[in-house]
């Protein structure tokens, strides 16, 4: 099973290799190998592992490219037809690799960490294409995956034993250094090697008794758990595999003089390095959505039940939460406010919930939204089990997963503290403090405190554009403001006094109408042109025209043009018409063609935009509502798709009864929903705050923030006039896209980099979706968390992180007080799926954790894409 081992390796090889928690996996502990060295040693490998390990499950038929994607593309036993992509990535602390596995597409995904060993490889890919068999099988049994891993020493035996995804990933790993240990084209010494790897791992997975000697009562109890997971484990092995197991799993004093010396001496750094790890410390014990009061699972038909529990607790939290600034306050002098730490915005970003900050959160999206379900399976956000919120609770692998258990995670985490139902925005105090002012959602009057600290923003995406505004400037307040400038800029008595008169426009309805009057006018329009095609100006224009049109067609069909988020917050009449279009094929379109043809049974519609987004072809949505709907794809014909169409504003035609229609391009329905996107800008809540730095003569200054080991928390704001400067931290969706007036060109490309990894299209998920904001929820509450206990802080801007630093932790050491306590109580590894570099002394066959598949990451607030 030689895979290249002997080549000669380049300058970027490993310095030093590490044991994290005794896997015997080897990581690269800080050097970041180049993508081309990862990927080519990957497409090596990958053929090699299949036809050694999986030769009876699986065939690679070669690497295929098409629109840019380069991918294996296989065919399982079943004559069923599969893809994997494999890339190279930076992965959460103590992560080889991970695995997306998408059993609605069966187009799949196999990140490998840019610090990994190149020799250690082979052993990750062994991994990960048996945990990505096992979720297939499982998924077409219908079957969650175990509650818990039985493969670590200690883990606590269930009452039926049964391997979890992660075991037999680690059941890959057994017979891949099995196949090494015996592999004659290897050298004695890489043959050596691999049996003690395979000795650390046995240690590890529990296949072996650890109590000394002298320790014969501990010893029967642990023989009894060794017999449970070995007998468990036994089918799965391959013959040597079993046979070197039994011989290698005996009791340390019962080895071989060498074997004993290399387990002795691995024993040794495992118990170092948990002796250096940072300690758990105090998390507080936090409810896990889904468990009941006494810890077991609630059944799938009490979902509802309990979805409507946890809302109460949630409301009646926020009412006492209100009660309690309200009396604060009133014992303060005037000009004086409660003081708290807070976060405007939640959603999925509430994973990461810390309960001893003030949550303000508008239950806006996922609560009000329409639809039956996020249009991603259970097995398609599997790695939400990394903050205890378990997709598979209630309902099946390939299932959509419920707005019900959405919204019991989400107001379960926000009642594990004090908040308000209701929205906040920040501004100053004359004296410079910084203030929230909360407008509570049942309407009572508004609530100020102080901001203590960095206040943390999830709110979701921002608004969509309206059909036909120009996309560097793409809302009236940005128009108006580029023509005035350039109005003041020609400086003609005339211009001066167009600009004077569009600065005073009132907000609201008519506001473009009104200004495309003024710049009707011919001395105003002599103005303009002398600006040039390309200017500001002219795009202004465009935006204002667009908004006109706009304005017109609402004017003249109430209730029946709308943006996509009306109706998806179910701000809209579905039997206001039965012949609809959308403008737009994206991800939003085809989520809001679903909830009105789900709410209106007569209603037909026509999407007319570009061609669908790859990431749609792979969600458990788009294909199944078009076989349902589309005639294309054998559906029953309620759904019409009109492709390649470059769409600009929206149309009013009139009809010989005097009745209004609406119109995109050559398509015309009753009804119109705009969702051509978003254009990126701050989040709301900081509006008072931009304008405070820009009118001051200040600035506004962004930086992206990282945690140590390279994963995307969001990003920081720093609003600076004169003397006074405050911070503000934004996350979730609200993250994914940068306003491109506060970042640059080179920190959008690199996001756009990281997005892709964080959630690749093939997952079916994307970087503003669910499962990416829950993570990186996690991922900023387990760094905030470090800052507050003085422990190595986030890196912002470009500069590589340092070495991987610390050993894996003693169970849930130095995870997230709020997602680790959450991980212990259901019984999972802090790390999730995959394995991680770590630091520390190494020798023999060191490495990273057993977890090589599960992957962590982050995404949005209030209302992330879908």
């Amino acid at each position: 099973m030689n895979q290249g081992d002997d080549r000669e390796r380049p300058e970027e090889t490993v310095i030093t290799a590490t044991d994290v928690l005794g896997t015997g996996f080897r990581a690269d502990s800080g050097t970041r190998l180049p993508q081309e060295r990862v990927l080519a040693e990957a497409e090596a490998a990958l053929p090699v592992v299949v036809q050694a390990l999986y030769a009876d499950r699986l065939r690679v038929n070669g690497i295929e490219e098409q629109d840019g994607r380069r991918f294996f593309s296989l065919t399982d036993d079943n004559a069923r037809n599969l893809t994997v992509r494999l890339e190279s990535a930076s992965l959460p602390e103590r992560t080889v690799a991970r695995s997306f596995v998408n059993t609605a597409s069966d187009n799949h995904v196999v990140q490998l960490s840019d610090r990994i060993a190149p020799e250690q490889i082979g052993r990750a890919l062994s991994h990960e294409v048996n945990e990505l068999l096992a979720v297939r099988d499982r998924a077409e049994r219908a079957e969650a995956p175990a509650a818990a891993d039985m493969l670590r020493r200690g883990a606590a035996l269930p009452e039926r034993p049964r391997l979890s995804d992660e075991d037999l990933g680690r059941v890959g790993e057994l017979n891949y250094l099995t196949e090494r240990m015996h592999d004659a084209a290897l050298t004695a010494g890489q043959r050596q090697e691999a049996r003690g790897e395979l000795s650390q791992l046995i240690d590890h997975t529990g296949l072996r008794v650890g109590a000394p000697p002298d320790g014969a009562a501990a010893r029967t109890l642990e023989q009894y758990a060794v017999s449970i997971r070995t007998d468990t484990v036994a089918r799965h092995l391959t013959a040597d595999a079993l046979l070197t197991v039994q011989e290698l799993g005996r009791p340390i004093d019962q080895l071989a003089p060498a074997d004993a010396q290399v387990l002795q001496e691995h024993r040794a750094r495992v118990a170092e390095g948990r002796a250096t790890s940072a300690p758990l410390g105090s998390a507080p014990a936090l409810p896990v959505p889904g468990l009941g009061p006494d810890g077991t699972p609630i059944p799938r038909e009490q979902l509802g039940a309990a979805r409507d529990e946890a809302a109460r607790q949630r409301t009646d939290t926020g009412l006492r939460t209100l009660e309690q600034l309200r009396a604060e306050a009133a014992g303060l002098p005037e000009g004086r406010y409660p003081q708290r730490e807070i976060m405007i915005g939640g959603g999925a970003a509430l994973a990461g919930r810390d309960p001893d900050v003030l949550l303000v959160d508008s239950r806006g999206r996922w609560h009000v939204d329409p639809i039956k379900g996020i249009v991603q399976s259970a097995d398609q956000v599997r790695h939400l089990r990394e903050v205890g919120w378990d997709p598979y609770r209630f309902g099946d692998p390939k299932d959509r997963v419920s707005l019900a258990a959405l919204q019991l995670w989400e107001d379960t985490a926000a009642a594990r503290g004090p908040l308000v139902d209701g929205r906040a925005s920040l501004s100053l105090a004359d004296d410079g403090r910084l203030l929230a002012e909360i407008s509570p959602a049942d309407g009572s009057p508004p609530v100020t405190v102080e901001v203590v600290g960095t206040p943390l923003v999830a709110t979701g995406v921002p608004p969509e554009v309206v059909p036909g505004v120009n996309r560097q400037i793409p809302t009236m307040d940005e128009a108006a403001r580029a023509l005035t400038d350039h109005l003041g800029t020609v400086g003609t008595p005339e211009a001066l006094h167009a600009r004077d008169r569009l600065a005073a426009l009132p907000e609201g309805e008519g506001r473009a109408a009104a200004a495309l009057d003024i710049l009707a006018e011919p001395a105003v329009a002599d103005a303009l042109r002398t600006a040039g095609d390309d200017s500001t100006a002219v795009q202004a224009r465009e935006t204002v025209e667009a908004t006109a049109k706009w304005e017109q067609a609402t004017a003249e069909a109430p209730g029946r043009v709308l943006l996509g988020d009306e109706v998806g917050d179910g701000a809209y009449d579905p039997t206001v018409a039965d012949n609809w279009v959308i403008a737009g094929i994206g991800g939003g379109a085809i989520a809001n063609t679903e909830i009105i043809l789900e709410g209106n049974p007569n209603a037909r519609v026509t999407m007319v935009g570009t061609a669908a987004p790859w990431v749609l072809h792979n969600d458990s949505q788009y294909l199944a509502m078009r076989r349902q709907y589309d005639a294309e794809l054998g559906g029953n014909g309620r759904l019409v798709t009109v492709p390649n169409q470059r769409l600009g504003a929206v149309e009013t035609v009139r009809t010989p009864d005097g009745g209004v229609r609406l119109k995109a391009r050559d398509v015309e329905g009753d009804a119109y929903v705009a969702c051509l996107g978003r254009v990126a800008r701050l989040p709301q809540a900081a509006d008072s705050l931009d304008a405070w730095a820009r009118q001051s003569g200040g600035q506004v200054r962004g930086e992206l923030l990282f945690d140590r080991s390279e994963q995307y928390l969001g990003y920081r704001l720093h609003f600076e006039a004169g003397d006074r400067q405050h911070t503000v931290d934004v996350t979730g969706a609200a993250s994914r896209m940068l306003p491109g007036n506060v970042f640059s060109e080179k920190d959008m490309a690199r996001l756009a980099v990281v997005d892709r990894r964080t959630a690749p299209p093939e997952s079916g998920n994307v970087a503003a979706g669910f499962m990416a904001t829950a993570l990186q929820g996690s991922h900023l509450a387990k760094h905030r968390a470090e800052q507050s206990g003085n422990a190595p802080t986030a890196r912002t801007g470009t500069t590589p992180p340092a070495a991987g630093a610390g050993t894996e932790p003693a169970a849930g050491a130095g995870t997230n007080p709020v997602a680790g306590a959450a991980r212990l109580q259901s019984g999972r590894r802090p790390h999730g799926p995959g394995t991680a570099p770590g630091a520390g002394p190494a020798t023999g066959g060191p490495g990273t954790p057993p977890r090589l598949p599960k992957p962590p990451q982050p995404g949005g607030g209030g209302g992330p894409a879908r």
